[in-house]
């Protein structure tokens, strides 16, 4: 019953086909080109849904209504097809004004705002329900489908790379556009060196990359949007390394035309098809989904792994993981927040500057002998244990420091934070002695002994000295930053073992 019976309707309703998505003309769907036929059963069905919408429409031209509406059409495109929403009308419906049109040229001010002027901001009505402690599966597929793609309607011809970059971080994009962005711009990177290597036969150190994904993490920690931020970093890290496996092919496709000009078997045709390979190897970057398997996973899987006694034999399908990605410049990022999954983003990019630039290898050498100089002072004397621990409670109440409990005092008085210390510095010998700083391996080991502290005091302090993390770091923060990092690694060695067999290459084995 609509009031007024159907000669009367409110302005604010939206009129939908009814039988199922697209409009049949002549037995054959205008949006796809498939065949309806009535009589084979594909034609319109209510079972298909109740059609498509006549326009997408807003009743206030706020900045929160707009934002709303791009978002409900990227929605849409999930939801319906891209080729059915193709030319959508987007409208702003008032009594007052009647009915008015958001242009694509309109559209496109819109998002230049968004990404200069405008503080970026989630969609208020899910975003409680997708943070890093609290994720609701239904709302994670909602802020999926509202992502904006980069690649749409020129999109990238209007803004920069670097408004780009603050869209996907502050309000969200596809994976496939953000990543088409980051490869994009790593390609100018490495373009820019080749002309500077030719010039002057020194090649320069070129950040581009860097700093978009500086800007976009600058643009989620602003929005608090710990999604948006994490698929970042991990995209990152993915273009990272296919960087540097592009760059090893180069030299080793180099070599291997010296070796065959010098013998004088260059063969018709080959460098064209060496080209091709390249060309088809650089846009083959598999994205990686918002909703990829929690962190922990990763590292539970290799902690698995290194209990069953398989990881020291290395599979014929084994590939050697690249090494951490160029370090981010996250410190006055990392300064801005107290978001718990911000902080482990930002974390993650840390450990990964940390294990990238020798700064870790450097400090465990240093927090080793920090830990027995100790233990040898605290075995002679108890008046050194008691002023440890006055000095430990002051720092934790003056400067806040992250522990989970107030340093024990029985655990000075006895013999118990002597052991723990000394258990603590073999752990840290353990891991130098076994790992490449480089690798997943220093991960777990890292990983093992945050998961074996309960009530750590000094030992935190120097876990977070040795990654180069602040104070505000408590155990479950280093954990989570650990663990981000080691996805973001475990990703990279998946995409290029992934490439790799595509490609036709020869596996490492022992």
């Amino acid at each position: 019953i609509v009031k007024g019976g159907l000669n009367t309707v409110p302005y604010n309703e939206v009129y939908m086909r009814i039988g199922g998505p697209g409009r049949i003309v002549r037995g054959k769907d205008c949006a796809t080109g498939r065949d309806c036929s009535d009589e084979e059963g594909t034609g319109r069905s209510l079972e298909n849904g109740i059609g498509l919408p006549a326009a997408l429409f807003i009743r206030t031209a706020c900045y929160g209504s707009l934002i709303s509406l791009l978002r409900t059409r990227a929605r849409c495109n999930a939801l319906l097809g891209k080729e059915h929403m193709k030319g959508l009308p987007l409208l702003m419906i008032t009594p007052e004004l009647g009915v008015r049109v958001l242009t694509d040229s309109m559209q496109k001010a819109l998002l230049q705002t968004m990404a200069r002027n405008l503080n970026p901001f989630q969609n208020a009505t899910i975003a409680h329900k997708t943070t890093v402690d609290t994720s609701s599966e239904s709302h994670m597929q909602q802020k999926l489908e509202e992502l904006l793609d980069l690649d749409a309607d020129d999109v990238r011809n209007v803004l920069t790379a670097e408004e780009c970059a603050r869209l996907a971080g502050g309000f969200g994009a596809t994976d496939d556009s953000v990543a088409h962005l980051l490869m994009d711009v790593l390609r100018e990177d490495m373009r820019h060196e080749e002309e500077e290597e030719a010039v002057e036969g020194e090649t320069g150190d070129h950040h581009h990359l860097q700093d978009i994904v500086n800007d976009g993490l600058e643009a989620a920690v602003r929005s608090g949007d710990y999604n948006t931020s994490r698929q970042l970093l991990i995209l990152y890290t993915l273009v990272a390394s296919k960087s540097r496996k592009e760059s090893t092919a180069s030299s080793a496709d180099e070599d291997n035309k010296a070796q065959t000009l010098s013998n004088g078997n260059l063969e018709d045709g080959s460098d064209s098809h060496e080209a091709t390979a390249e060309e088809s190897s650089a846009d083959n970057v598999t994205p990686t989904p918002l909703n990829s398997p929690s962190d922990p996973l990763f590292m539970q899987n290799a902690v698995a792994q290194k209990a069953n006694g398989s990881e020291g034999t290395l599979s014929k399908d084994h590939f050697i993981p690249a090494p951490p990605p160029p370090p981010l410049d996250t410190d006055r990022l990392r300064s801005a927040t107290n978001s718990d999954g911000l902080l482990a983003v930002l974390g993650a990019a840390q450990v990964l500057k940390a294990m990238q630039d020798g700064g870790a290898e450097k400090r465990v050498e240093e927090t080793v002998l920090a830990i027995e100089e100790w233990v040898e002072k605290g075995e002679q004397s108890v008046a050194f244990r008691l002023a440890s621990w006055r000095d430990q409670r002051a720092a934790q109440g003056d400067l806040k420091i992250a522990m989970d409990n107030d340093s024990n005092f029985m655990t000075f008085i006895s013999n118990k934070a002597i052991a723990n210390r000394k258990k603590f510095a073999k752990q840290l010998r353990d891991a130098v002695k076994a790992t490449n700083f480089e690798s997943l391996v220093f991960l777990q080991s890292l990983h093992a002994l945050v998961a074996s502290m309960h009530s750590p005091c000094l030992r935190l302090e120097l876990l977070q000295y040795i990654l180069g993390l602040d104070n505000r770091y408590s155990v479950a923060h280093v954990a989570r930053s650990i663990e981000l990092a080691a996805t973001c690694m475990s990703i990279s060695a998946q995409e290029q073992e992934s490439l790799g067999m595509l490609e036709g290459d020869v596996p490492n084995e022992l």
